[in-house]
Order: structure tokens, then C-alpha cells, then sequence
């Protein structure tokens, strides 16, 4: 697995220190065979499951970590497992079980993947061709177009989340990844989620009225992949600020840069930047209101 199919983005390389999970089997199921990635919250693990003999990817997190600091932790980490292991879409990452071990150990096992992040394609390949960044953009929404079907906003999509592996041929078939943000439109607001969780999206790709606390709904995941299909065509985010408050004011304020004025060496075809910015409205009553409209 080139890139772990969760928090990979906050990850960081392999330790000289032994895992104490490695050879060890979570649940009385998966024996944990080595680590894929670790961060400061978690890791995940490439494990096998039993009976079947079926590689997954399990996600695990830290025993030390208290969440002191984020009190709903846990039960937004249960609330990802719960809600993305009923989403069944093929371009979806498909999550066979969670829950807690006996000895207080947290986890969530999904399938397997080998591929990379359609942030490490722009990265290695730079900007990509309109035609391969709109076959890209279809699977995502068509994912997303499932999950909202199911009262399920994602709220932090961004080409980090989304994985891009081989299958029947297809070099760029797509899986949506961390639903950790994930929203459910029946959900009370005063349940503490939503604030806890307000601003833990990605300031590059958060839509205005997620930024002012408002209601979200499948209008800001197609704010967010207006900005993602900006990015992939110039190699460059709209508005791109090493100060995280700059990056948000530019969200709620600041119009769409040209995509030419973005990078120039990129031709842009007309009708495509018309689709970014009408994704990236401010209003979002004015984007598309939902993912068949903007597949269509």
C-alpha cells in the first residue's frame, strides 16, 4: 500500500522501535502483520483477517491517546466506523468491521489498498488533462451521490481522501476515503459533534458557510470538489496561504482566481472552469444541488 487509507496525510515515516501490535491479533480475528502508517493519534496496519485469509487494512487507535483535548474523539471515531460500514458503493472504501477489544483497544478494519492519493498523482504528474481529471471528479461525486442518498455529508473531501487504485483496467478507479468529518443531516446540532468537529476539515477545501458554522449540506461537498477539480487541471488549490485564517477569509470573501492567472501554461476549457466556479459559489443555493446535477 503506497499511501494508508486513513490519515495518511498526518502520518509520518516508520520508527526504529518494534510495534508492539505487530503479531498480534485484534478482536480474536486480525492478526496485525506490519505497519502501513503512525501518527499522533493512530496507526494503521496491514492485517489479516480470520477465518477468511483476507488482507485488510486495520486503523487503530493510540492506547496513549486520551483526547483530552477533543472529548468527542472517540465517538466520532465510532461514528466514522458506523456510517461509512453501511456506504456500499464501489467507489467507496468498503469497511468490514470496528469496534473495542477487551483490553481498550480501538479499531476499525477496511479493505486493503494499493495505489496513491490523488495528492501524491498531482504531485508526481502535476496538473492533469481535463479529460482524466473529469473521469477522476465522476467517481468521487458518484460516491458522495450514494452517502447523501443515505443523509451522510462527508465535509473534509480533498485529494488526500481520495485514492486512486487499479481495477478492470482502470488506472485512476477512485475510492473515498476518512469520513471522519462525516455529518448526518438528521443529526441535532446541538449534539456536540458538529461543533467539536467544525473546523477539523482542511482550510484549502472548506466551503463558506462550513467556515461561518452554518448548516452544511450536499451543496459544501460540491464546493469542495470544485476546489479539488481546480487543483487537479492547474496543479494548484484557488487559494493557497501558509496562514490557515487568510486561507478561510479568501473562502468566504475573496472571488474564484481565473484558473489561467493559477497556472498559464494550462489551457482550461471553457465549459470546465464554468463547472468550478459554479461548485465554488459563495450561495450555496447557487452550486449544483446535488451530485447527479453536477455528474450530469
Amino acid at each position: 500500500m503506497a499511501e494508508s487509507s486513513t490519515a495518511h496525510a498526518a502520518m509520518t515515516g516508520p520508527k526504529s522501535q518494534p510495534d508492539p501490535l505487530v503479531g498480534q491479533i485484534i478482536n480474536d480475528r486480525f492478526k496485525i502483520l506490519s505497519v502501513i502508517a503512525r501518527g499522533g493519534m493512530g496507526r494503521v496496519y496491514r492485517a489479516e483477517q480470520a477465518p477468511l485469509g483476507r488482507v485488510c487494512a486495520v486503523k487503530v487507535l493510540q492506547p496513549n491517546y486520551t483526547g483530552d483535548s477533543d472529548p468527542e474523539f472517540y465517538k466520532r471515531f465510532f461514528l466514522e466506523a458506523s456510517v461509512v460500514s453501511k456506504l456500499k458503493h464501489p467507489n467507496t472504501i468498503t469497511v468490514y468491521d470496528y469496534g473495542q477489544t477487551a483490553d481498550g483497544v480501538y479499531f476499525m478494519a477496511m479493505e486493503y489498498l494499493e495505489g496513491r492519493t490523488l495528492h501524491r498523482l498531482i504531485r508526481d504528474e502535476g496538473p492533469l488533462d481535463p479529460v482524466r481529471a473529469l473521469h477522476i471528479l465522476v467517481q468521487v461525486a458518484r460516491s458522495l451521490r450514494d452517502a447523501h442518498a443515505r443523509g451522510v455529508i462527508h465535509r473534509d473531501l480533498k485529494p488526500a481522501n481520495i485514492y486512486l487504485i487499479t481495477h478492470d483496467e482502470d488506472p485512476d478507479f477512485v475510492k473515498v476515503l476518512d469520513f471522519g468529518l462525516v455529518k448526518n443531516v438528521d443529526e441535532n446540532d446541538g449534539e456536540g459533534l458538529t461543533k467539536t468537529g467544525l473546523f477539523m476539515g482542511s482550510p484549502k477545501y472548506m466551503a463558506p458557510e462550513q467556515i461561518r458554522g452554518m448548516r452544511v449540506t450536499p451543496a459544501t461537498d460540491v464546493y469542495a470538489l470544485g476546489v479539488i477539480l481546480y487543483e487537479m487541471i492547474t496543479g494548484k488549490a484557488p487559494f493557497e496561504d501558509p496562514n490557515s485564517a487568510n486561507l478561510l477569509l479568501a473562502h468566504v470573501h475573496e472571488p474564484v482566481p481565473a484558473m489561467a492567472t493559477a497556472n498559464p501554461l494550462v489551457s482550461v476549457p471553457v465549459p470546465i472552469e464554468e463547472i468550478v466556479l459554479r461548485c465554488m459559489a459563495k450561495n450555496p443555493e447557487e452550486r449544483f444541488q446535488s451530485m447527479d446535477e453536477l455528474i450530469a
